[in-house]
């Protein structure tokens, strides 16, 4: 029993051990690791790596480096230090797999030795090569001298290194020489000269400590060489503020305000007929000219709607949208009209009662807004509708209202989609200015950009103006508003009664519609109670018109009911067809440079 706990510690501590980065070494170790720097008299670092990599104690495929081409410049944020690195070659005197993978990555170049199905479990051996410029400053302000300040091995390295020598052979004798290693530089490392020739020595490098080593020869050894300078792209530089960055961003951002003026001008008014008083149309025969609508027009009160219209229809007229309002005043206009019967079932429940009354009087999208409510019978309470199976009733609804005040010739287009055409214009035209604007930025001239992403933006914003009205669709809208106001502002004394007609219910989907129903049945409450009219409400059994707080309650638990059932009728379906999915991701590790110029000098680890 003992014994069997202690393997089981033991497999525990080695699993442990296995997946803690810190208890191991990430790569295999290298247990030689010589480069040589050659030092043109142009400034051109010619180095050479001879290491020793030993597969032996960690399986790999060969070795990979991180060679940085740049670096911040101290003194202007606006600027990097640029090291080109050309003419890299690998090769393996022990017969090892040398084929390279290269790719320059965020100011970096990454290789990989060897091949993806080649493994080594033995010491192996490689030789690197490569050029890279601007590591010489000359004339260094502090030293006075040409110097060659490098980090030869970077932080990020992943293989513990022993046997680590750095030699550096320049065209004149070397002056000055210092050695640094460690996580902050703060260890010195063995380091000599002997005429043109400077060696640093390391017995043992522990990952992830970096190595600089500094050179000075004297002053024109490298006829003035100046280090590489490349722009760096910041916040602060992206949008630069001159004459040539304000001056074309100014005349850019006026072409965007001229071109949504025109746009909205031209695409995004109603038309009307000019000349005739709003809500009148020409008679037939009439040659009227048909303009844009300019300004407010003025509204004469009219005692009933336009003539032949629906409430569902007017709702979607008034505010180019078919809302969940113009589906609920649809169904208590059905009511009115006689086609079902809405009874007060308790609990904030009612039930609806299909009375099948003659169905020419019926237009297409009401017929089918009824075929969808009673296709299990001809009674169903609302509660019950929110069945999964009554799933899209309502969006089917609002669909079939575009489409009957289309077919009315009351809009150009359909509202539901007329405003995808520029708002898919504006999406494009924001990529552009961001493609553009991300390149033009690298230059400092990402200012020039806004005004067209202003475009863009203007377009989508403008977008919901597009769903224009045609000028009979201006001329019955100006008729509409003249009946809102009507039932918006007539008192109990005011009312205009017809004969034959109960005023009150027929016209009580329209001010649900306003959003008056409230209003609308206290005045008739009012005359309810001083003995001047009595309100038709067989078609809402239970009702009390007489009270209208009641009767707005019960009217408003009607309406919130179905639009609650509706929504939770999409959600049970939605709930139905949910599906699981998952995903996995990976990250890459980052590497850095040290205390000296990170040029060409590359953090070492295996694959």
């Amino acid at each position: 029993m003992r014994m069997g706990l202690a393997v089981l510690l033991l497999a525990v501590v080695g699993m442990l051990g296995v997946a803690s980065p810190a208890s191991a070494d990430q790569s295999a170790p290298i247990t030689k690791y010589h480069i040589d720097a050659t030092l043109t008299p142009g400034g051109d670092t010619q180095v050479t790596i001879d290491m020793v990599m030993d597969f032996s104690q960690f399986r790999g495929r060969g070795p990979t480096f991180v060679f940085p081409e740049r670096q911040e410049d101290g003194q202007n944020p606006d600027e990097w230090f640029s090291f080109p690195i050309s003419d890299i070659q690998v090769s393996s005197p022990s017969g090892a797999r040398s084929d390279t993978s290269l790719e320059r990555q965020d100011g970096n170049v990454l290789l990989r030795v060897g091949q993806e199905d080649t493994f080594y479990t033995t010491p192996q051996s490689y030789i690197v090569s490569y050029t890279v410029k601007g590591l010489i400053v000359s004339n260094q302000a502090q030293s006075g001298l040409d110097e060659f300040s490098w980090n030869a091995i970077g932080g990020g390295t992943t293989s513990r290194m022993s046997d680590v020598q750095v030699s550096i052979n320049g065209p004149a004798d070397v002056s000055r020489t210092a050695c640094f290693y460690g996580t902050d530089f703060q260890e010195k490392c063995t380091n000599s000269a002997t005429g043109s020739s400077a060696t640093y020595t390391i017995a043992t490098l522990d990952p992830g400590n970096p190595v600089q080593v500094v050179a000075g020869f004297p002053a024109g050894t490298f006829g003035g060489v100046q280090q590489i300078k490349t722009r760096r792209v910041t916040a602060t530089n992206m949008f630069e503020v001159n004459a040539g960055t304000g001056a074309t961003a100014g005349l850019l951002g006026l072409g965007a305000v001229v071109a949504l003026v025109t746009i909205f001008r031209r695409h995004a008014r109603d038309d009307v007929f000019v000349g005739l008083t709003p809500g009148l149309t020409p008679g037939k025969g009439d040659n009227v000219r048909i303009g844009k609508r300019s300004g407010k027009q003025n509204v004469a009160v009219a005692f009933r709607p336009p003539k032949s219209t629906r409430p569902g229809e007017i709702g979607t007229l008034v505010d180019a949208t078919a809302d969940t309002v113009d589906v609920s005043a649809t169904l208590v206009d059905l009511a009115v009209r006689g086609h079902l019967r809405i009874s007060d079932a308790g609990n904030n429940d009612h039930l609806l009662t299909r009375t099948r009354r003659e169905a020419d009087e019926l237009v297409k999208y009401e017929s089918k807004l009824l075929e969808r409510i009673f296709k299990t019978g001809d009674e169903v309470r609302v509660s019950e509708l929110k069945d999964a199976s009554y799933a899209g009733l309502q969006d089917k609804a609002k669909a079939d209202l575009y489409a009957r005040v289309v077919s009315r010739k009351w809009f150009k287009r359909n509202p539901a989609t007329s405003q995808l055409a520029p708002i898919a214009l504006g999406v494009v035209i924001l990529a552009v200015a961001g493609v553009a604007g991300f390149g033009l930025a690298q230059i400092g001239w990402g200012l020039a950009a806004i005004p067209v992403a202003v475009l863009g933006i203007g377009l989508i914003v403008m977008s919901g103006r597009f769903r224009t009205r045609t000028a009979l669709g201006s001329a019955v809208l100006a008729e509409t508003k003249g009946f809102e106001l009507y039932l918006r502002t007539a008192e109990a004394d005011q009312i205009k009664f017809e004969e034959g007609v109960d005023v009150f219910s027929r016209y009580l989907p329209y001010a649900m519609i306003f959003g008056v129903a409230d209003r609308w049945a206290k005045v008739f409450a009012d005359l309810g109670a001083a003995g001047r009219y009595e309100a038709d409400l067989s078609w809402y059994y239970g009702a009390n018109l007489y009270n209208s707080y009641i009767f707005a309650t019960m009217l408003g638990n009607l309406t919130h009911g179905f639009n609650n059932a509706m929504a939770e009728a999409s959600a049970a379906a939605a709930a139905a067809n949910v599906q699981g999915a998952s995903g996995s991701s990976s990250g890459f590790s980052g590497f850095s440079g040290g205390g000296g110029f990170g040029g060409g000098g590359g953090s070492v680890g295996s694959w």
